[in-house]
């Protein structure tokens, strides 16, 4: 508010500064009543006077000078108001020197002697009203000359740091103009900051890909709002040597600079490396898609090859144990049945081969269809029942599903099943126990294997299902096999 300015009184003769005081107080106004015109001098220094009110006689010997010097050195926005009482009659005529020399010099407003109070009053709001619009330009002028100073502080950082930055940078205007290159740019281009000046010429030169004429670092400004960002994507960079890179481009609009223009960065990391490893390992990973490929067409063939013998040497065992040959010895018989059991053995890797290598070409077919599994678990008993004898294993079958039907592909079940069982024979002690369970609930089917065997170590429950795996397998093993039940499982 104007009235909470003090209002500095000068009038040295008499009570006439009491009096002043009283009236200004009875006014509402706040009143300094000053010694001298040192005091005066020094609040207006200080920029703490709304209106100064003084009387003529203030202004003899040298308090006339120092106030001249005083108004002369306000700052550019202050001019202080200044009411000085003059004697009765004084403006009548021709002003005295003293006062039309301090007129020229300030904002004087002249009151010849006798005032009344409401003119005093009114006079002095007003110039009270005019001194509150100077120190609002002051506060002003204050912020926005921090807010410049800020935005150089601001300038200048951004500058640094974009100079300094480890990866390529550019600021340009959206007009094109480029303002600045990162260290990194041009020591990765190796063109010199002054030799291209503008996103256009840059692109011309450096960019391979642009299309005649096309300014691509530049091409995208319109759609960017302060704040937002696009990814131009990756280009080819002519570096000066004559030599390509790939870079992945950025842009981030930063704002508008002093005249106007929109601000931009942009900004680019060097892919050509990476670039370079992905098509080295798509080609690596081509390369071994299609060794295995090749490894699975090659186990496959082996395997249909040689089960085509296998199954003649089981024939014609067969063919002798049933004497068709003539009679033979109990030996010999034993002898027979040893060839069977290796060849019964060996048919058994070799399948296990041929169903992984049908698996890895992807030839494994899976049907959804409804299956009974009751008929499943009473199937799988011939075909396990003779190595539980052999090892006098007992074998306990539980379930709850008589004449249930499940969504699945039964052969699949019934091989994964055999696969387990199998396992599980061969590595339970002889007169151990196997356990087949089956359980339900509202919408699955839950079978598990359980024996009394040596068991999985916790380390190797994930290996366990890899390709050629076997717990504790070393060549004086006793145990047989390939590896691949449970990975085929």
């Amino acid at each position: 508010m104007p009235e909470s300015l003090p209002v500095a009184l000068l009038t040295p003769t008499g009570k006439d500064g009491i009096i002043a005081e009283r009236v200004l107080k009875s006014a509402g106004l706040i009143p300094r009543l000053c010694a001298d015109m040192n005091a005066v001098c020094e609040l207006l220094g200080r920029d703490e006077i709304g209106v100064f009110v003084m009387a003529e006689e203030a202004l003899g010997g040298e308090a006339k000078q120092k106030l001249f010097d005083a108004l002369q050195n306000q700052a550019s926005w202050s001019d202080v108001p200044v009411i000085i009482l003059t004697g009765e009659d004084e403006l009548s005529g021709h002003l005295p020197k003293v006062l039309s020399g301090i007129a020229v010099k300030g904002n004087v407003t002249l009151l010849e002697r006798p005032v009344r109070v409401a003119t005093l009053t009114t006079v002095i709001r007003s110039g009270l009203r005019a001194r509150q619009r100077q120190l609002d330009v002051r506060d002003h002028l204050a912020e926005r000359t921090a807010a410049e100073r800020s935005l150089r502080e601001s300038e200048a950082r951004l500058r640094s740091a974009v100079q300094s930055a480890p990866y390529p940078l550019m600021l340009h205007a959206e007009d094109g103009e480029i303002l600045q290159l990162s260290q990194a740019w041009t020591a990765l281009t190796g063109y010199d900051a002054a030799e291209l000046v503008t996103t256009a010429e840059w692109s011309k030169r450096a960019l391979s890909d642009a299309p005649d004429g096309k300014d691509l670092l530049s091409s995208h400004d319109t759609e960017l709002d302060a704040g937002g960002s696009v990814e131009l994507g990756e280009r080819q960079v002519k570096i000066a040597d004559g030599t390509e890179r790939t870079w992945d481009f950025h842009r981030v609009a930063l704002g508008s600079l002093p005249d106007g223009r929109r601000l931009t960065l942009t900004a680019a990391v060097d892919v050509t490396e990476y670039r370079e490893l992905v098509e080295r390992e798509r080609s690596a990973r081509a390369e071994a898609e299609g060794a295995n490929a090749a490894k699975s067409r090659f186990l496959a063939t082996m395997s249909h090859e040689l089960r085509t013998p296998l199954n003649a040497i089981q024939g014609y065992t067969q063919l002798l144990a049933l004497e068709v040959r003539g009679p033979i010895t109990p030996p010999q018989r034993e002898d027979l049945e040893r060839i069977e059991r290796s060849q019964r053995h060996l048919l058994s890797l070799i399948n296990d081969v041929l169903n992984f290598a049908k698996i890895e070409a992807g030839h494994i077919a899976v049907v959804s269809e409804p299956v009974d599994l009751a008929e499943v678990f009473a199937s799988i008993r011939e075909f396990v029942e003779l190595q539980l004898q052999e090892k006098s294993i007992q074998f306990t079958l539980s379930h709850t599903v008589p004449g249930e039907l499940v969504c699945g592909d039964g052969d699949k079940v019934r091989q994964v099943l055999i696969n387990l069982l199998s396992n599980a024979i061969k590595f339970t002690p002889r007169g151990g126990l196997i356990e087949l369970k089956c359980v339900a609930d509202d919408e699955m089917f839950h079978i598990s294997v359980r024996d009394t065997g040596t068991g999985i170590p916790p380390d190797k429950l994930e290996a366990i299902f890899e390709p050629f795996v076997q717990v504790s397998r070393d060549y004086s093993s006793k145990h047989q096999g390939t590896g691949l039940g449970l990975s085929i499982s």
